[in-house]
């Protein structure tokens, strides 16, 4: 019988390319995305397609119960659905921070909790959550999407603990910098008076920009595909490892970061944005 896997945030990038992945390996994918239209290819190839808003619960709540009216059970949740909320601190408004961690980590958890009593009545299961090498260090002019991802880490380090027992596995995929539609997609709040932070943005993106040219050596860039193959690698493993990074980025920066003082790496991306004195 064929393994039922939900993923989320599969209308594009990452999400897209796991779904047509599992698809052609056997799986019987349920792809789940705000925007439905734009998994018309998904479910030509034979997955089933639902409308999911992570950021809403009712939207969650009517979207479980169409899958559970066609579906038993699921086998692998993968959470992959996120965005990224761009901006300095003092110019994020309340109502856009709380929006970065309502997708990004209070739907991830909800999504996981509506999958989780059926996986523990079956005592089997794999939860996989997309995180980040975001979520081993922060930036400037990106703090509310590092602290999502850092609280994915934690809320996974979490779910391990409690889920042992009953024969579930989670894991978290780590990649570096990806070829997606990512920045294209993420928000950035109008400047406050008098606009103090006008140079850091203009070099923020700027520093975005440079990075994410696929020709850069230093933090090359992966294919969806890539990630997408990591994903597929975890959920077939009979014994998965809890944390997979992927792309020399993703390895590279934790172990930067763990031999410098805060101090030095502040320095090390304050020159990134040009803004040293």
């Amino acid at each position: 019988m064929k393994k039922v896997v939900l993923i989320t945030g599969a209308s594009s990038g990452i999400g897209k390319e796991t779904a047509k992945l599992f698809e052609q390996n056997g799986f019987q994918v349920i792809a789940v995305a705000r925007n439905v239209e734009k998994m018309k290819d998904l479910k030509y190839l034979g997955c089933s397609v639902f409308q999911m808003d992570l950021s809403d619960e009712q939207s969650i709540q009517t979207a479980f119960n169409k899958i559970y009216a066609e579906f038993k059970y699921i086998d692998i949740l993968i959470n992959n659905a996120g965005y990224a909320q761009n901006g300095f601190m003092e110019e994020l408004m309340m109502s856009q921070l709380k929006n970065q961690f309502e997708v990004n980590v209070f739907g991830l958890i909800r999504v996981t909790q509506m999958v989780l009593p059926k996986m523990r009545e079956k005592r089997n299961g794999h939860i996989i959550n997309i995180g980040s090498v975001g979520g081993d260090f922060t930036t400037a002019g990106a703090g509310a999407y590092h602290a999502s991802k850092y609280a994915v880490e934690s809320f996974t380090d979490a779910l391990r603990q409690e889920l042992s027992n009953f024969n579930i596995k989670v894991s978290i995929v780590k990649p570096g910098g990806v070829e997606t539609a990512f920045v294209e997609n993420s928000t950035y709040p109008e400047a406050i008076v008098g606009n103090p932070y006008a140079k850091m943005r203009t070099n923020f993106l700027n520093m975005l920009a440079n990075i994410l040219k696929s020709d850069n050596s230093s933090f090359p860039i992966l294919k969806p595909i890539e990630v997408a193959n990591a994903i597929l690698e975890t959920a077939k493993s009979d014994n998965p490892k809890t944390r997979i990074r992927v792309g020399r980025t993703a390895k590279m920066m934790p172990v930067i970061k763990m031999l410098m003082s805060d101090k030095a790496f502040d320095k090390m991306i304050m020159n990134q944005l040009g803004l040293l004195k």
